[in-house]
C-alpha cells in the first residue's frame, strides 16, 4: 500500500524527478485481499524558495476506512 503512495508522488504530484525527502505513516486497518484501495495525496504546506511540497497521504479501502495515514516531504524538479 505504500507503494501507491510513492507511485501517486512519482507520477502526479509533484510528478517525475521529484525527490523523496521523507515519510511518515500509520497503518490503522488491514489490507485484505480483494479489497480496492484509493490513495489521496493533499498538498498542505509549499515553500517555494526551496521547492519543497509537505503532503497528506490517505489511503482508504472500497468500504470507506482509511488504512493508512501519513505525510511525505517531496522537492519539486526544476523545470
Amino acid at each position: 500500500v505504500s507503494g501507491l503512495i510513492s507511485a501517486v508522488l512519482g507520477t502526479q504530484l509533484p510528478g517525475p524527478n521529484s525527490i523523496y525527502l521523507g515519510q511518515e505513516l500509520k497503518f490503522t486497518a488491514p489490507v485484505k485481499i480483494g479489497d480496492t484501495v484509493t490513495a489521496v495525496v493533499t498538498v498542505t504546506d509549499k515553500r517555494d524558495d526551496k521547492r519543497i511540497i509537505t503532503l497528506r497521504t490517505t489511503v482508504s479501502n472500497h468500504r470507506g476506512e482509511v488504512v493508512v495515514d501519513g505525510s511525505a516531504v517531496v522537492k519539486k524538479a526544476k523545470r
